[in-house]
């Protein structure tokens, strides 16, 4: 049996969330994970009693799938998968230190064929990689917001390095941070603000974090 899980830290701690609809194989769940990769982790592997025996991670780099290239690491706070260009600077963990940590065999899935607009091979936002390494020092500065929602109208894909920035934060950096949070969610262009309000309804997802973080809520 395979199930879509979710993988957030709660006080430092990793927690494993698991949807209750189940999928007889490996593939038909990652079918369904690939149409909303912001809302999980990646799928689980449950034995015959119950127990989650292994955990199968998407090759999608990012929280939201955007980057061309393969992920083969995860943000070490985030957990989110990331590809070698995109993880640069960043703290991250291999799939076997993950497995490690979590006590669960870890694995990755094999590299998903890309169609349409991810045919063509791009190159990886570097502003999204700068964006996550700065966002806990740099938020409080009104022109470096300034220049971040320019960005974000500019490269779709940069949205990536301020989920993982928000995500990153400690709760005590939320708390010290929130009046500007919320300032930036504010400024934010608008449809990067619409996507993160209606992600709070997912409130372990990527973008749901973010979203609630930075002061939104969809009503």
């Amino acid at each position: 049996m395979f199930r879509l899980i979710q993988l957030h830290t709660d006080s430092g701690i990793p927690r494993i969330g698991v949807e209750p609809d189940g999928y007889v194989s490996a593939r038909t769940a990652l079918a369904h994970y690939r149409s909303r990769p912001a809302a999980y982790f990646g799928v689980g592997r449950f034995d015959h009693e119950g127990t989650l025996a292994e955990i199968i991670l998407d090759r999608l780099c990012g929280p939201l799938g955007d980057c061309p290239r393969p992920a083969s690491v995860v943000h070490a706070r985030t957990y989110q998968r990331l590809c070698a260009t995109c993880s640069l600077g960043l703290e991250v963990l291999t799939v076997p230190e993950l497995a490690r940590m979590l006590g669960i065999a870890c694995r990755l899935a094999p590299v998903l064929a890309r169609s349409g607009r991810h045919a063509r091979l791009e190159v990886a936002s570097p502003a999204g990689n700068r964006i996550a390494r700065e966002f806990a020092s740099h938020v409080h500065d009104p022109i470096w917001r300034l220049e971040l929602c320019a960005e974000l109208a500019r490269d779709a894909g940069s949205v990536n390095g301020l989920l993982i920035g928000v995500g990153a934060l400690t709760h005590r950096d939320v708390l010290d941070l929130y009046p500007r949070l919320c300032t930036l969610a504010d400024e934010l262009p608008a449809s990067v603000r619409e996507e993160l309000t209606r992600a709070t309804v997912r409130p372990l997802s990527p973008a749901g974090v973010a979203g609630l973080r930075m002061g939104l809520s969809h009503k």
